[in-house]
């Protein structure tokens, strides 16, 4: 399977801010940022868009890994980060206003934060050791990470999940263990973190835990990761490796119940190729997933019960990474079909399939 593969873990938070057009160079970005990000903002409201229509994603254009955003609707890609450094795995907002990626500039990975409204791009996280998966929280205001922090007396040598504000900071730690826990998704309500843990990790599987850092709960027990959160709360669709195969299964709170009392399992793939990356549409119906049942990674969609499988890419080539937009009437996702990775997007029913960049470098992990 090709496309990136994220590396390391990190964390301490600078209230250091460095604004485009002020003579500093965070990330070795110059004032024609500036316009750039002006030219969005009127470009959204020109076409009666806003900010949370945008796509951000990563192209390797330039040589290395940089940020940029892409406006579906006008075709315009905008680049937000130019520098030497790899910045990569972004992740929009929930108003679309900000984002946060990872970025290797200082040596390990941290996390930054693109103010698109403050045109400013300021570094959160700042210690000995790396920083991975950064999720926002619902309201926006928190980031949910793992962090591996050599220079924190408190913390063994492994990851842990931590959260901090918007403001940066070393982070709140959430978790407390030997194991190696990975950040995973935000349950709707903003009351739950899901996290899950590596194979060979004695307590493998998904894990709850609440933002304040109690009512730990495990939910499976098997090697199951790519947790990702239905909008309604009712369900969090999972990916399962068995050693095997990869299918993916949906756990559900039982009705009039709590995420602490017992829950429901359901397989809803079973396929002996494999299935992964399950992303659920706006309205909670619907998941879209990347599967190779085809010889290569194609675009699937199903229902929340796992009837109703169709393919909606079908091109020989690898598609990969689907999310939906904000309105659940579209989906973005990379397609391998002209080369290197390529930023497509189509309607929720495959059609009208639209090819969005057009390089000879690599563009991957689109976030709408």
């Amino acid at each position: 399977m090709r496309g990136p593969a994220l590396n390391g873990m990190a964390g301490r938070p600078s209230a250091h801010r460095q604004v485009w057009g002020r003579g500093m160079r965070l990330l070795k970005m110059n004032v024609v940022w500036i316009a750039l990000v002006s030219i969005i903002l009127l470009m959204a409201a020109a076409c009666g868009s806003s900010l949370e229509n945008q796509i951000v994603f990563v192209s390797h254009i330039d040589g290395d890994d940089e940020i940029y955003l892409l406006d579906p609707d006008q075709g315009e890609t905008l680049p937000l980060t130019n520098n030497t450094s790899r910045d990569f795995n972004p992740k929009l907002s929930p108003k679309g206003d900000k984002i946060v990626y990872l970025t290797n500039e200082s040596g390990g990975l941290e996390i930054n934060l693109v103010d698109l409204k403050e045109e400013s791009i300021t570094r959160l996280t700042h210690n000995v050791g790396d920083d991975q998966f950064p999720q926002w929280a619902p309201g926006g205001d928190r980031i949910a990470y793992t962090s591996l922090q050599y220079d924190n007396p408190e913390q063994d040598d492994n990851p842990e999940v931590y959260l901090m504000s918007t403001e940066g900071g070393r982070g709140t730690r959430v978790t407390t263990n030997t194991n190696d826990d990975r950040v995973g998704d935000w349950s709707p309500d903003g009351e739950w973190v899901v996290f899950f843990r590596n194979e060979n990790d004695s307590e493998t599987g998904l894990w709850l835990r609440n933002p304040d850092g109690v009512n730990l709960v495990r939910l499976t027990s098997e090697y199951d990761s790519q947790p990702d959160w239905s909008p309604d709360g009712k369900h969090i669709a999972f990916v399962r490796d068995d050693g095997e195969n990869t299918d993916i299964y949906i756990v559900t709170r039982l009705k009039n119940g709590t995420w602490q009392d017992e829950t429901e399992l359901t397989r809803l793939t079973q396929h002996p190729e494999a299935d992964f990356s399950p992303v659920w549409s706006p309205d909670s119906e619907t998941i879209a997933f990347v599967s190779f049942r085809d010889g290569n990674g194609e675009i699937y969609i199903m229902k929340d019960d796992g009837s109703s499988q169709r393919r909606l890419t079908s091109n020989g080539a690898d598609d990969l990474g689907p999310v939906w937009s904000p309105d659940g009437k579209r989906m973005a996702f990379v397609s391998y079909i002209y080369g290197p990775g390529e930023i497509i997007i189509m309607g929720a029913d495959g059609s009208n399939q639209r090819r969005m960049t057009k390089n000879e470098a690599e563009d991957h992990s689109p976030d709408w």
